[in-house]
């Protein structure tokens, strides 16, 4: 092979990779989404002076990743094309959860058990449902969770589902993740007070 075709062969390679490199950036990435922050307003109230560890939410395989769960019939689990979440759907509800307690300016210590390696109380949470519900042409986030109060190993204290259905306007990325945003707000406020009072109850009777 004489040097002139080997300089073209090399200059075919550099023309082809380049190719390459402007047809993927036509392809812009997929929203991601994150769940905003609670009103701190909604889960005010008296002080405590325990600490609470939030545990990573436990889900099925077809929630526990970062696409965005569409149920176009009971039992079936497809994806959404129009975005996903910035993190895993169990770490983005774990944030949620932290973030409105640690907005609630009420609470004496709360983190994920990396942050507080011990504490007074462990929220553990089973996501059962997050998933866009398009059956039958309609468009509704659901938000189905099972949490467990407890001490962090054993003991519980106190058991109890929360649920929330918010509509989408569209099928846009950015409708579909406030109808999730709605959804996921209103069961992070109803945990966050639940917890409270829960606590509050177990220490009355300690």
């Amino acid at each position: 092979m004489n040097q002139a075709f080997r300089i073209m062969i090399i200059g075919f390679a550099f023309a082809a990779s380049g190719c390459v490199s402007q047809l993927l950036e036509t392809n812009p990435p997929k929203p991601r989404y994150l769940i905003g922050f609670v009103d701190a307003a909604a889960v005010a109230g008296a002080d405590v002076d325990w600490s609470l560890i939030i545990e990573n939410p436990g889900a099925s395989r077809a929630y526990d990743t970062t696409k965005i769960a569409v149920s176009p019939t009971n039992g079936r689990i497809e994806y959404f094309g129009g975005g996903e979440w910035a993190s895993r759907a169990p770490v983005v509800v774990q944030m949620a959860m932290i973030q409105a307690f640690e907005d609630s300016g009420r609470i004496l210590a709360v983190g994920n058990r990396a942050d507080i390696g011990l504490s007074d109380y462990a929220l553990q949470t089973d996501i059962r449902r997050l998933d866009l519900d398009v059956a039958g042409g309609k468009r509704s986030a659901r938000v189905d969770v099972y949490v467990r109060l407890t001490n962090g190993r054993s003991k519980v204290f106190a058991a109890r589902s929360f649920k929330a259905v918010a509509p989408a306007r569209s099928d846009s990325g950015d409708d579909v993740a406030a109808a999730f945003d709605a959804a996921l707000k209103t069961v992070v406020v109803d945990v966050a007070n639940w917890t409270f009072a829960e606590g509050a109850d177990d220490d009355a009777s300690s």
